[in-house]
């Protein structure tokens, strides 16, 4: 609109002066130049936007009244006293102070849009980790309760004697170690899954992975790398003392007939089986045995 706005007033002007073919010709290889300038100034990514439109606005404004001094007078449409370089000074002027409002404007409202994009951002993750928060899981259970749960994994892991480690080192330590597995458990996952999960932080020391489209095997594979890649590069506390960060985890997976609630009540009997009978490792839901009296943990969903 911003380049055809002022082409439609100049075709306007044209055509209601009795003017010959060939300055309709000139009007049109005219415009044609005007768009492809413009083209190529709107692709200046180094400039913020308002400034490549202030340029363009200039330049579809200036070009018409400019070739009138150019051309031969057989092309003129208009008087002498319509194009002159006082007219085309104000336009000028008029177009600089306009766009200077409009700047004002597009800032306060970017601002407005940066508050605001900050404030929804702090409500749905963690301060710590910055890992989605509890919320945006309850909320995005609260989706996935609308669709089948079928190829839905949910996956859920806790650092192991991680209230023994902020005994011994403090809670500031533990806060470095808890940020320390996020970075690595984020990045496996997205290494992993790229878009197709998400990773939240439940509270505490426990997390949990949703993923859709992908085996209990691929999720096996990605715990296993992560709990070889902190086996491999110790933890080291401000005083110097290597630790090795281990973590215990449940999944579960979804299927037709299988509410996403049920599917996260499984994934939590299986965490709590692998915290009571083996710290360091992870239990598929399938594996467990029906009958067992160990996973009988409720859950606080």
């Amino acid at each position: 609109m911003l380049v055809l706005a002022p082409l439609f007033d100049n075709f306007f002007l044209y055509t209601i002066n009795d003017i010959p073919a060939a300055a309709m010709f000139n009007f049109a290889w005219e415009g044609a130049l005007l768009i492809i300038v413009c083209e190529i100034f709107i692709r200046i990514e180094a400039l913020p936007l308002i400034y490549r439109c202030t340029l363009e606005f200039l330049i579809v404004n200036q070009i018409p009244p400019l070739v009138y001094f150019v051309l031969p007078g057989k092309y003129h449409a208009m008087s002498a006293t319509y194009f002159t370089f006082a007219s085309i000074i104000d336009v000028t002027l008029g177009t600089l102070l306009m766009f200077a409002v409009a700047n004002v404007y597009v800032n306060f409202l970017t601002k407005q849009y940066e508050e605001l994009r900050m404030a929804r951002y702090d409500g749905s993750h963690d301060g710590l980790t910055n890992l989605l928060n509890y919320d945006s899981f309850h909320n995005h259970m609260n989706e996935l309760s609308q669709k089948s749960s079928k190829h839905q994994i949910i996956c859920i892991l806790d650092i192991d004697d991680f209230k023994k480690l902020n005994d011994t080192y403090g809670h500031l330590e533990g806060n470095d170690v808890l940020v320390y597995f996020t970075k690595r458990l984020f990045a496996e996952v997205k290494a992993h899954f790229g878009e197709l999960a998400s990773v939240y932080r439940f509270g505490g020391e426990e997390f949990c992975v949703s993923v859709h489209g992908v085996t209990v095997e691929d999720c096996l594979e990605m715990t296993d790398k992560l709990a070889e890649e902190l086996r491999t590069k110790d933890y080291v506390t401000a005083t110097g003392d290597k630790i090795t960060v281990t973590f215990s985890g449940g999944i579960a997976l979804g299927c037709d007939k299988k509410d996403i609630k049920n599917v996260l009540r499984e994934a939590d009997k299986a965490l709590y089986y692998s915290k009571r009978h083996k710290k360091g490792s992870v239990t598929c839901a399938k594996d467990l045995e029906k009958k067992s009296t160990d996973t009988d943990m409720p859950l606080s969903y």
